[in-house]
């Protein structure tokens, strides 16, 4: 068998030189090829096996990279495909720093047999070891289909190339329900954007993240005038977690995971006063403020990655309960379960902050003191009760009238009630959050 050196690099070594520092990349395993096997026994072969692998630099940042290249050996995953992955993971462990996958795979290389589909075992092995220890980044520049998908949900971010990359279990062809073949399979991801969008925010998520849940995340510092900043329209902005969660960053920046699904729950990574933060935050959808099974999954997800990786947690509340379909009933209480578990696991500091109604049990799970909060922050305008006031009134009084409304809400439901309660640590202007979740951060400088 004649052994071909890739004396052309492909597109994808360009996305790779795209992605890195300039002059940082140093490959590894680059003259690694495919061996003979009973079935497999090809006159020549391209060197690298179709996948890149080696180390760089992302703004000075340590990183380990991996690069699938569909057009040396039709990207499949083979023995020896597989064997420089896991070699890209162990020196990532053992060096404290992230692995980035750019992913383009056709499948298994089925003249390999069972040797393949070992070392894919071998890989999800050590991408679990390494999901407790480092950043696991993916980009989906292909097709990512079978047992790759799964290795790309293995990771903690996942970006998928607009117009050229899918991720999938099964081929379309293949997959059938009720109504026939569905149009589009896809697995869960954290957005699908052009090339580079997904290079900004790689980038931004390597500078946001330690390199290893050994470390704690780099405060940077930030000018006197970008410290001090008030947010005077936050107040209008309420319902609206995005434009709230924006207004309370930094460089009103937001990294969003998970974008397309459970829109009543807005997940991602902001900094404030130059720190990480991980943020859950309910958004109203279609007029109602309602938490599904959706959105708590994404939070769970979140917190998750926030609690590894030593990112403090805020959680954002404003919702009337859960959603009341039926099929958000059947899968809420597995995935509130998931998030309540995250959240109370997870020992980093956590600040909650009210900003309109919370209604009923949801309450109990969205982050407040008896769940573990730290500090809890209430807009003076926002309040909290078990039902909502007329019908807490009727209850009460046996009747309803606007006086009798107002002395329940005083009573029980406003911010300066569960003030009074000890429930909340502090009542606030909107215009002042940023201000309180600054001075809140800041009293765990000496627990980093």
């Amino acid at each position: 068998m004649q052994v071909k050196v890739n004396e052309e690099r492909t597109a994808v070594f360009s996305k790779i030189m795209d992605l890195l520092d300039p002059g940082s990349f140093m490959e590894m395993g680059e003259h690694v090829s495919v061996r003979h096997t009973e079935f497999y026994h090809p006159d020549s072969v391209v060197e690298s096996d179709g996948v890149v692998t080696g180390y760089g630099t992302i703004g000075g940042n340590l990183v380990f990279i991996y690069a699938q290249d569909e057009e040396v050996m039709g990207g499949t995953f083979g023995e020896a495909h597989g064997r420089k992955i896991i070699d890209v993971y162990k020196h990532a462990i053992k060096a404290k720093a992230p692995v980035i996958g750019l992913l383009d795979c056709a499948g298994f290389r089925i003249e390999e047999g069972l040797d393949g589909l070992h070392q894919f075992a071998k890989l999800y092995k050590i991408q679990t070891k390494a999901w407790e220890h480092i950043p696991q980044i993916m980009a989906v520049i292909g097709k990512c289909g079978g047992g790759m998908s799964i290795a790309a949900e293995l990771s903690d971010f996942v970006f998928i190339e607009e117009g050229k990359g899918s991720i999938f279990v099964n081929p379309q062809g293949v997959v059938q329900n009720a109504i026939g073949n569905n149009p589009h399979v896809s697995a869960v991801h954290d957005g699908s954007y052009p090339w580079e969008t997904i290079k900004e925010r790689i980038t931004k998520l390597v500078e946001l993240l330690p390199p290893s849940s050994d470390f704690a995340p780099e405060i940077q510092d930030v000018d006197e005038e970008t410290l001090n900043r008030s947010c005077p329209d936050i107040r209008t902005m309420a319902g609206d977690a995005k434009a709230i969660v924006s207004e309370l960053s930094d460089n009103y920046g937001f990294i969003e995971s998970q974008p397309d699904v459970g829109h009543d729950m807005i997940t991602g990574m902001i900094k404030i006063a130059g720190q990480a933060v991980g943020v859950v935050a309910c958004n109203t959808v279609d007029g109602e403020k309602r938490i599904t099974a959706e959105g708590c999954d994404k939070a769970a997800a979140i917190i998750e990655i926030c609690d590894k990786f030593n990112l403090p947690i805020l959680t954002i509340i404003d919702t009337e309960g859960y959603q009341t379909t039926s099929e958000n009933e059947k899968n809420l209480p597995n995935a509130a379960a998931r998030m309540l578990i995250a959240l109370t696991r997870a020992d980093v500091p956590k600040i909650s902050l009210i900003t309109g109604s919370i209604v009923g049990s949801a309450y109990s799970m969205m982050n407040p003191k008896g769940l573990g909060a730290d500090y809890v922050f209430m807009w003076d305008t926002a309040e909290a009760s078990i039902v909502n006031a007329r019908q807490a009134t009727e209850v009460i009084f046996g009747k309803w009238t606007k006086e009798l409304e107002q002395q329940y809400c005083d009573t029980y439901s406003s911010a300066m009630a569960l003030a009074r309660h000890g429930l909340v640590d502090k009542v606030i202007a909107p215009e002042d959050t940023r201000k309180y979740l600054i001075g809140a951060l800041q009293t765990f400088v000496n627990s980093r």
